[in-house]
């Protein structure tokens, strides 16, 4: 912490020396997930872009390993792309719920424990990524309590002729990627297409990949005050999860046998009665009209996000025959205003209000062998309208205060084994309000306070039957007494860029909650936590652009505090939290269109899922080191990736549940790996 502590200083230093007119104007970046047509500059929040540049540079093979390298994101992929995590805010198992990410402003999320499928989203149609750092309450409602992602996607350029582009990618692990990319535009209108396929037998054994996906945008503006955007997009997949393997062979009473450990099985093996199968298909439909018109000095921008989606997904557990299907519908409406008037000459303000509904429903059958199957039907409707107030003065001071109010209504209905039927409608409240200042166009200095909530979610109110060990099964269980989970954030961030090319930032960030839903690893049943919880934690981030972009180091360390006050873990650490993050490199450019990138990441120590008692022992900490190149000539570009180029041995997580025979368990990650594309635009 200290380092940050220094780091802080060091800009604070540079802030007394800046010479603003040396640098790019950050009020240039538009960030979508503002919700309010704002540039990163003149949000008073911890926000970074992972740009198209920083796309092609990284060494990523897919989403979650791209978010990674974001100050303050802990993103997994446990045992393919299928099996991620990504945890912002320092919520450990739970922070699937505690986290909103978006494409195009589109929920990704679920409306149970699940999360977003980031598998859904392929990295070639990926424009930029909009990432907000601390709860996002106000905006978004439901999960932003740690942070907002938004993934934009591409989309076609007015009066451009129509573009073709192929892409093929090979890695290690047998696997293949082929996509197709159509873009282009009218003086009125623009089209994109992008289509993918891929497999991949993956690190270890049954963990094979299969996904096909298109996603199509046509935006048309027949004049300059009226327009819509239209998206449409659809995915299948079929995968295997090997699940978690011991350090040790143990005897399972439940199988009757014994079950094979790393030592026996090799980092590659499976637990084969932790094996799942499964697939998905989802689709959407997007329609966006919108108009923005001036009326007298003030000008007026009206929209109307529209959604329709749906969700198949079939899970098998071939061990134990136990299998669950799930039909997922979701609707958004989410009409929205913003009105911009200048207050005098040296005062603007900026109102946007809007009104989110957002309507899922969900069938859940689970069968066991010799049991009768358990049929659920669920439906969650929510209901919020929101006020965000900006004022800027003198182009230098900002402020910014707002509220949410939110109404949900859920209803269970369980059909089969048990007749039970039971509804809540909570009712939950949001606030925002911070202050910056800009001491120059490139660089400010900000405080924020946010009231956040979240609310829990579907397989919170319910969770299904689960065969455990003999005398240890699961039955279904109903949860009606949950409340709310609520928090109260402050954070105090730097952003600076006084000298042309160099990039440093700081953010701390303190949340006390109360009520945080978790899941009690002595009940086996998800709860609200009998005290309070303290996250807290400190980021550092710096680049510099050296001899004109040839040379380009970069660097951010991320240091993360988390503590149950009072309760029966007072004093303890939540499990699954990393206590320190980084990730640091350098990229040359020693020719034009040749770029070569090594980079290194760093994840420290935390306790494995369900030790809230914190008497296991840790996950060791590891440190990985990679490397990428990309060529460009006339219309063809190659790159090449080398992962993990150590052969380091570590786990992605651990996992501290089981049953009184069963011991910790553990996800294995990648060796050394390479992978290649090439990609070809006519």
């Amino acid at each position: 912490m200290r380092v940050l502590s220094l780091v802080l200083v060091s800009v604070l230093f540079f802030v007394q020396l800046a010479k603003a007119d040396d640098a790019a104007d950050l009020g240039t970046i538009l960030v979508e997930a503002s919700r309010s047509n704002d540039t990163a500059g003149n949000m008073n929040k911890d926000v970074s872009i992972i740009t198209s540049e920083d796309i092609a540079n990284s060494p990523a093979k897919n989403l979650p390993e791209l978010l990674g390298q974001v100050p303050g994101v802990d993103a997994r992929v446990n045992s393919s792309v299928k099996d991620t995590q990504i945890n912002m805010g320092q919520f450990g198992e739970a922070s699937t719920s505690n986290v909103v990410i978006l494409v195009n402003g589109r929920r990704l999320n679920t409306p149970d424990f699940s999360g977003a499928d980031l598998s859904l989203i392929d990295l070639n149609s990926i424009d930029h990524i909009e990432v907000i750092q601390g709860a996002g309450t106000v905006l978004y409602g439901d999960n932003a309590t740690g942070g907002v992602i938004n993934i934009v996607l591409k989309k076609g350029q007015e009066n451009t002729k129509p573009s073709v582009t192929l892409t093929s990618e090979v890695d290690s692990y047998k696997g293949n990627k082929d996509g197709l990319e159509l873009s282009g535009g009218l003086p009125k209108l623009t089209y994109q297409f992008n289509y993918d396929r891929q497999q991949s037998n993956n690190y270890r054994t049954d963990n094979d990949f299969w996904a096909n996906d298109y996603d199509t945008r046509v935006d048309y503006n027949p004049t300059d005050i009226f327009g819509v955007d239209f998206s449409q997009g659809y995915h299948l997949d079929r995968y295997r999860l090997p699940g978690g393997i011991s350090n040790d062979a143990y005897f399972s009473s439940f199988y009757g046998t014994t079950i094979e450990g790393i030592d026996q099985a090799g980092r590659t093996g499976v637990n084969p009665f932790a094996i799942a199968y499964g697939e998905t298909s989802d689709s959407h439909f997007d329609v966006t009209p919108h108009m923005k018109f001036d009326a007298g000095s003030s000008t007026v921008d009206l929209s109307l996000f529209t959604s329709a989606r749906k969700s198949l997904s079939n899970i098998l557990d071939p061990g134990s025959g136990y299998a669950t299907n799930y039909e997922t519908e979701s609707y958004e409406f989410q009409p929205k205003l913003i009105l911009s008037s200048p207050l005098t000459d040296r005062l603007d303000n900026k109102l946007t209000t809007g009104y989110d509904y957002i309507y899922y429903t969900e069938k859940r059958r689970i069968n066991f062998p010799a049991s009768l199957e358990d049929v659920v039907n669920a439906s969650e409707a929510s209901q919020a309208a929101y006020l965000l107030d900006e004022l800027t003065l003198d182009q230098r001071w900002l402020l910014n205060v707002g509220a949410r109010g939110s109404w949900t209504g859920y209803v269970f209905n369980q059909t089969e084994q048990t007749s039970e039927k039971f509804d809540r409608s909570p009712t939950v409240e949001g606030y925002d309000g911070g202050l910056g200042y800009k001491y120059n166009p490139n660089s400010k200095i900000f405080v924020d306070y946010t009231h956040s909530y979240r609310l829990p979610n579907l397989d919170e109110f319910f969770q299904d039957p689960f065969p455990g060990e003999s005398g240890f099964d699961s039955p279904a269980v109903f949860n009606p007494g949950l409340n709310p989970q609520v928090g109260n954030q402050y954070q105090l961030g730097i952003k600076d860029q006084s000298f042309n090319g160099v990039h440093l930032g700081s953010t701390f960030t303190e949340v006390q909650y109360k009520n945080e839903i978790y899941d009690d690893p002595l009940t086996f049943s998800n709860g609200n936590y009998d005290g309070k919880t303290r996250h807290y934690s400190e980021e550092a981030d710096a680049s510099v652009d050296l001899l004109n972009q040839k040379i380009e180091p970069f660097v951010n360390v991320t240091f993360q505090q988390t503590e149950f006050i009072k309760g029966q873990f007072s004093g303890n650490h939540i499990p699954d939290v990393p206590d320190q993050l980084a990730h640091a490199g350098i990229t040359f450019r020693p020719i034009d269109r040749l770029s070569t990138t090594f980079s290194t990441d760093f994840v420290g120590k935390r306790f494995t899922i369900g030790d809230d008692a914190n008497i296991q022992p840790k996950v060791k900490r590891y440190e990985t080191f990679d490397w990428s190149a990309k060529y460009g000539f006339k219309n063809i570009e190659v790159w090449v990736s080398l992962n993990n180029l150590l052969n380091t041995h570590y786990f992605v997580y651990g996992s501290g549940y089981g049953y009184p025979s069963a011991p910790e368990v553990f996800y294995p990650a990648p060796g050394r790996n390479v992978a290649a594309g090439v990609k070809v635009k006519f």
